[in-house]
């Protein structure tokens, strides 16, 4: 069903050597010549090579996707020394990894340029990435964008206690009140766990936006093994236990708010893990070339999947025709 038929399509799995080890990159489009579109996935840890198809699918008749298991996560998890990836991972190697990922896109494609997609703790990449290396971006999108860690759990858990007050769920109240004070600067995955489960009973939309990231969409995937299936679950484990520390202490306005690059947030209403109104107001405080925060109303931390036409209608309509401004005979460069 996910076979690529065209004959300049691409549709390829390597593993490619990045940051001194072995990374996994998955690569697919109708057409070899479309601009490259980069998904950085969240977390961290959590692999979406093998659940993409769940919402990409429109993505590869007008771009060529990739998919890239990060340091930490899902087949590169697999495939590396767990002591090697616990000794070297932390945010200045990731953004290090991001920064050769895009280079050998650009170099085995031969562009200059291409689009990079966050989410989550993707978007931690990709906002840096987009700070620090505009000549490599046409544009770069968020979703579910995180600026700063410790004012995100903050504001979820304030807002999932002030949730469960108002439903007088009293199971929510002693479970979320048990965790208090939260966050605390040594955080405990423990903890972080009870409040993301009420915070996606309590705030998330009336319909799951989370459904194609499933048991059984993971144990369907082609890219994966059952090594790599049992990976996916044991990679975010371990990276949130490394990266944990250094997170909490994360504050992205520290960079500033000058981009030179075009800059779009596309966020889910009812975002229940990344708070959208703090994405927000850094939004109104960054100065771009371009820049557009579009809402989606229906969403929750998902909306490429809670209302995909819609997602797929700006990346189409709004950012495709950033790369059409040094195109030339064949196609993007």
């Amino acid at each position: 069903m996910r076979a690529i038929t065209s004959p300049d399509g691409v549709d390829t799995l390597d593993f490619v050597t990045i940051g001194g080890i072995g990374q996994w990159i998955e690569v697919r489009g109708e057409s070899a010549k479309n601009p490259i579109l980069l998904f950085l996935h969240g977390g961290p840890g959590t692999a979406f090579m093998p659940v993409a198809r769940g919402f990409q699918g429109p993505w590869e008749k007008y771009f060529t996707v990739v998919q890239w298991d990060q340091r930490g996560a899902g087949k590169t998890y697999s495939s590396n020394s767990k002591d090697v990836m616990r000794s070297t991972m932390n945010v200045q190697r990731m953004n290090a990894d991001t920064v050769e990922v895009v280079n050998y896109l650009r170099g085995r494609f031969h562009r200059d340029k291409i689009f990079v997609i966050g989410h989550s703790w993707g978007t931690v990449l990709g906002l840096q990435l987009a700070h620090d290396h505009p000549e490599l971006l046409y544009a770069y999108a968020g979703a579910g964008e995180v600026v700063n860690m410790r004012a995100n759990e903050e504001a979820g858990y304030r807002d999932a206690l002030d949730a469960a007050r108002r439903a007088q769920n009293q199971k929510a109240i002693q479970e979320l009140t048990s965790v208090a004070p939260y966050p605390t600067a040594a955080l405990e995955f423990r903890k972080i766990r009870i409040v993301r489960e009420w915070e996606d009973t309590l705030l998330s939309p009336a319909a799951p936006d989370d459904s194609f990231a499933g048991p059984t969409a993971i144990l369907a995937a082609p890219e994966y093994s059952l090594v790599n299936d049992v990976d996916w679950f044991r990679g975010q484990l371990f990276s949130i236990d490394v990266l944990l520390p250094e997170l909490m202490k994360m504050d992205l306005s520290r960079m500033g708010y000058d981009f030179r690059v075009p800059v779009f947030f596309l966020e889910g209403r009812h975002d229940p893990f990344t708070s959208p109104v703090l994405a927000h107001e850094y939004f109104d405080r960054i100065n771009a070339p371009e820049k557009q925060f579009v809402w989606f109303e229906k969403s929750g931390h998902f909306p490429f999947a809670g209302e995909p036409e819609k997602f797929t209608d700006f990346l189409v309509e709004t950012m495709l025709p950033l790369a059409s401004e040094r195109s030339g005979p064949d196609g993007p460069r």
